[in-house]
């Protein structure tokens, strides 16, 4: 399900670019690379993949999930038991290694229809018992998003947060469902599991960024959907809290940590982690950012007649307290949200944080949605994938997921 948001004054000159769901990937130029067969990939949905610009026929869904094996390990050697056991797991394969031949020398046709029948391929090398595909970062769409994703925390990092949010929205628009749908097995089942973390671990990035360039308003009902939806995520439910408060919703924002406490201990039998309490604790003193980390003996920022526990007085602290309990309402959460993945001193440096990105930045932020500010990409995945998605489908998310697009 896509839901549009209204289109914000764009931050730089740059035309606002499509979204890639609206266009057919076929129609999506190919990256240029320096294989002579012009080559591009995509695994961030369907496994699919062009020649010149031309979607090549992939063939049967064994096939299809033997590349995109080779895909996720571009650049080295897979065994070919590996290939076997990743791809049929413990069912009965008669002349296996027959078999993963076959299949390499039907995509070794398709990548180089030119080359001649003895010929060494370029593409797809055998080395002993096992196979390489020799393909770069920029010829395949997860290798783009990654890069992508680099390269906006190193403009965060350089104090250019507008740039790295665009950078990230337009890396979220790239990914169109749920990766390597239409391909199954052991390996490719763990490797979705996987490629959903690295997805949603960017949402969030992205939902920071946002919140630090004063979209708040506009984040509450994203964070709602995707609280929703990853229940367990401590950052999400931070997130939201932020978002709420600095959107002059103190009650809200006391009831969503509520709700996250209640779902943590309902169901895991847990409290939620020192940097939920430490957020609601900030809320409840009236802090003007409930972000900003004050130090063991008082920073100097802080309000005044406001002791906030410190991280270390929070994780020794009895479990049996918790503030929460001044409201007496269900509350959810979920461990795993460390101190450094969330908040900064006052105009210092930001540390921790997904994937290398530092917390929350305590800048600038108005109580209403600005002018001319970001659009929204977050892209909320469902609570769970199909393990093993139809091949006939098209790799659209499922109607439980929220897909915010610009």
């Amino acid at each position: 399900m896509t839901t549009a948001l209204p289109s914000s004054t764009a931050l730089s000159s740059s035309p606002t670019l499509p979204s890639s769901a609206s266009l057919p990937s076929s129609a999506l130029p190919a990256p240029a690379t320096g294989l002579p067969a012009g080559l591009s990939f995509e695994v961030l949905g369907e496994v699919r993949g062009w020649r010149d610009g031309v979607e090549l026929p992939l063939g049967a869904p064994r096939q299809r999930a033997l590349l995109a094996v080779l895909l996720l390990r571009a650049g080295s050697p897979v065994g070919r038991d590996h290939l076997l056991d990743g791809i049929w797991g413990d069912a009965a394969v008669l002349d296996g290694a027959n078999l993963v031949q076959a299949y390499v020398s039907k995509l070794r046709r398709l990548f180089e229809p030119g080359r001649a029948p003895r010929a060494a391929s370029e593409v797809l090398t055998r080395i002993g018992a096992s196979y390489r595909l020799s393909v770069s970062p920029q010829q395949c769409d997860l290798g783009r998003f990654q890069q992508s994703a680099a390269h906006a925390r190193a403009l965060r990092a350089s104090g250019q947060p507008g740039a790295a949010e665009r950078t990230l929205a337009t890396a979220l628009d790239s990914w169109p469902g749920p990766a390597l749908t239409g391909v199954s097995g052991p390996l490719l089942d763990v490797e979705r599991a996987r490629l959903a973390e690295l997805r949603l671990a960017v949402v969030e990035e992205h939902a920071e960024l946002a919140l630090e360039l004063g979209c708040h308003a506009r984040l509450v009902p994203h964070l709602t959907v995707l609280t929703a939806e990853h229940p367990y995520r401590e950052r999400l439910w931070a997130l939201l809290m932020v978002a709420l408060y600095r959107g002059s919703r103190q009650a809200d924002a006391l009831a969503a940590y509520q709700r996250a406490r209640h779902t943590l201990m309902e169901n895991l039998g847990l409290l939620p982690g020192p940097e939920l309490r430490r957020i609601e604790e900030a809320i409840l003193a009236g802090r003007p950012d409930p972000l900003a980390r004050r130090t063991p003996s008082g920073a100097a920022d802080a309000a005044p007649g406001h002791d906030e526990p410190s991280h270390d007085e929070l994780s020794h602290e009895d479990p049996s307290h918790d503030t929460s309990a001044q409201h007496g309402a269900a509350g959810f959460g979920a461990s795993g949200f460390g101190a450094a993945g969330f908040g900064a001193a006052r105009g210092g440096p930001r540390d921790g944080g997904v994937g290398g990105v530092g917390g929350l930045s305590v800048g600038a932020h108005a109580a209403n949605p600005v002018p001319g500010r970001p659009r929204l990409t977050l892209v909320g995945a469902a609570r769970t994938f199909p393990a093993a998605p139809s091949a006939s489908g098209h790799g659209s998310w499922p109607e439980g997921a929220a897909r915010l697009a610009r």
